[in-house]
């Protein structure tokens, strides 16, 4: 595996094979490291002689989740790049295109117009204007990344806001019932007991309202409530799958019918993936450039109107 944290916990849990632990323990000892239900699965495949196709089934869940963040990260690096580039050719016009009219213009004694004095302004102050309030950007959303990873009130607030982003929201929020439920499924399957099974899968969700909504799930669970009961109008999942969970453990199918709800999840995440790869490039790339267009219009273009004028004058 060459260097890196994943030789570390791989080491880490040879050496208490050697040393006489068991894998679970083994795997509960790094479990700042390795996801918390990773244990609790490979007991129940123990148990049931099937760690094999446990082994597989985590293989296949870590791969649709690195599949999910792979089309959020593609869809997002096209428009990123066109961004950068725009940007950049923005300061190369300010900073060496536009002050070369005002050369012409003292010459002839004329006025610039107001945009060209302020690209002109931008290129004259670069560092006032536009190095220190982005290095100030940055530390804020820093200092707020921080704020959001370590505390339970920014973490839910920050899922709360990337569900209002117009298709990357309704994007992460399938993604993230796809693996809850997915997940939820495989720990059933393996015979992890109910209750256990939404407190596993509720923690090893990014969204910490899911991770609460299973928790209450769970204690409900464990007050005597059956599934319908304890799933229905909580706001972990919408109704749909509630009811369609609560008819699966009804005719004792609820592991299979929770993968059928994270296959319908999976597609949905496929769908939006793809308008989003098909529509956000092209969208940022025609703004991007009807954006540089105004500018260079606007700043060039009218200054040697103005000069033109001036000339016939």
């Amino acid at each position: 595996m060459g260097r890196g944290k994943l030789r570390s916990v791989t080491e880490a849990i040879a050496a208490d094979l050697r040393a006489g632990q068991p894998l679970p323990e083994a795997l509960e000892r790094r479990k700042g490291e390795v996801p918390p239900y990773y244990a609790n699965l490979v007991t129940a495949g123990i148990q049931t002689g099937r760690l094999p196709e446990v082994l597989t089934t985590l293989t296949t869940y870590a791969r649709s989740i690195s599949a999910t963040r792979a089309a959020v990260v593609e869809a997002l690096f096209y428009p990123c790049v066109v961004l950068v580039v725009g940007f950049c050719l923005f300061a190369a016009m300010s900073l060496f295109v536009v002050p070369q009219f005002e050369k012409i213009f003292q010459d002839f004694g004329l006025k610039l117009p107001a945009i060209t004095e302020l690209v002109l302004h931008l290129g004259r102050h670069p560092i006032e204007l536009v190095v220190i309030p982005g290095l100030t950007l940055f530390v804020v959303l820093v200092l707020a990344r921080l704020v959001i990873r370590y505390t339970p009130k920014g973490r839910r607030i920050w899922a709360r806001a990337v569900y209002f982003v117009p298709l990357f929201g309704t994007l992460v929020r399938a993604a993230r019932l796809a693996a809850f439920t997915e997940l939820l499924g495989m720990l059933i399957e393996y015979k992890v007991p109910l209750p256990t099974a939404f407190r596993l899968a509720g923690g090893a969700s990014s969204d910490p309202q899911m991770a609460a909504r299973a928790g209450a799930v769970e204690e409900r669970l464990n007050q005597g409530e059956t599934l319908g009961e304890a799933f229905r109008g909580r706001g972990l999942v919408p109704e749909w799958v509630a009811w369609l969970a609560s008819a699966g453990e009804k005719q004792g199918a609820l592991a299979p019918a929770l993968r059928e709800i994270a296959g319908i999840y999976r597609r949905q995440v496929e769908t939006r993936a793809a308008v989003i790869r098909t529509i956000l490039p092209p969208f940022i790339v025609v703004m991007t450039a009807g954006l540089l267009t105004a500018v260079f219009a606007l700043a060039l273009m009218l200054p040697m109107i103005k000069l033109l004028e001036g000339l016939s004058q």
